[in-house]
């Protein structure tokens, strides 16, 4: 796919002199004549190059340096878009003062059109070489970290610091696609939904301290919702050092582990019984319980008496360590979290 240049020039007659030449060079190209029509194609679509005239109809709130600015420090999303200037301001210092805020290129008018397809093409051609470097490093980590995540009965996100979500394991997905308790934005950002504007702040807040610090720091936070379904508890991680030391990158990334009423993963049967020595008759009565049901509930989908399975629970209590109901139920839920499914395994016996 050719890439995409924003292209941002006041004068109607030039504007559609540079979209002739750079389709005519096979770039796609969307066009824009104000501030406030780049700003909203920015919103639609992630272009791969800005081409932007400095004045811009000569309104000094709304120029080409206004729009770099809104790129560079509120689109962080953007942060390898080369941005090159077009003007008639050939001084020198005009030059400079553009340099000096990391502008990429600057263009004087008349326009030279070889000159500006030369520039183009280099320019795109650097954030290629660059990008494929750092992606080669950052993928074979970010890889291992989902090879891990994948096999956590939990659910868990990974993100960057501006909220792009690089990645969800299954229980995540689950936990969006049937219980809507997250999404993605039209810029792939990581939104939480049904959450109150207090708990979203506080999370924010916590992203933002989390991608400053040094690896391994963690934020605990509960998130309220509106529908009273239960708050979703996440823990938030922060994993900055290993992605620096690993793959030479100034990016930083979060692990969110989430947890609510409808990820709270039970182990399988057979993973239970193995771990705990149980019977298949014991691991389906703590499974019960841990679903929510009382013992008369558990009785009669088992089929059985009250009084066995009042016996098979004291067999619980012995075999797992626990003197308590609630205690029990916590240690299988626990055990749900913690380990994948041991179907196929062999039990050990001393």
């Amino acid at each position: 796919m050719s890439a995409c240049i924003l292209c941002i020039e006041d004068e109607v007659t030039l504007l559609a002199d540079l979209v002739e030449e750079l389709n005519a060079a096979g770039y796609q190209v969307i066009a824009a004549h104000s501030a406030d029509e780049a700003l909203l194609l920015l919103e639609q679509q992630r272009p791969d190059l800005v081409l932007c005239d400095v004045m811009l109809g000569g309104d000094s709130a709304r120029d080409g340096y206004f729009i770099y600015h809104y790129i560079r420090e509120q689109r962080t999303d953007l942060a390898d878009l080369p941005f090159i200037f077009l003007t008639a301001l050939g001084q020198r210092s005009a030059l400079l003062d553009a340099k000096r805020i990391g502008v990429d290129d600057y263009l004087v008018k008349p326009v030279d059109y070889d000159m500006l397809l030369a520039t183009v093409s280099s320019r795109l051609a650097q954030v290629k070489r660059l990008n494929g470097y750092s992606l080669s490093r950052q993928g074979s980590f970010r890889e291992r970290l989902q090879s891990i995540f994948a096999q956590l009965p939990g659910a868990v996100l990974l993100c960057d610091s501006a909220g792009q979500l690089l990645y969800a394991n299954p229980m995540a997905q689950r936990l969006a696609q049937d219980e809507g308790v997250w999404t993605q934005d039209s810029r792939g950002r990581l939104c939480w939904l049904d959450i109150t504007p207090g708990s979203l702040q506080t999370f924010q807040q916590y992203a933002t301290e989390l991608s400053a610090a040094a690896s391994g720091e963690r934020r605990v936070l509960a998130l309220e919702r509106y529908s009273h379904a239960g708050a979703v508890f996440i823990s938030v991680l922060s994993l900055t050092s290993e992605v620096q030391a690993l793959t030479d990158s100034t990016d930083n990334l979060l692990a969110v582990f989430v947890s609510c009423a409808q990820s709270r993963s039970l182990p399988e049967l057979e993973t239970l019984r193995l771990i705990f020595a149980l019977t298949p008759t014991e691991a389906r009565v703590a499974l019960l319980l841990a679903q929510g049901q009382r013992t008369d509930e558990v009785a009669l989908a088992l089929g059985v008496s009250a009084s066995t399975v009042a016996f098979h629970l004291r067999n619980l209590f012995s075999k797992t360590a626990v003197t308590r109901q609630a205690d029990l139920v916590a240690l299988v839920l626990s055990a749900g979290w913690a380990l994948p499914d041991l179907s196929g395994a062999v039990a050990l016996t001393p």
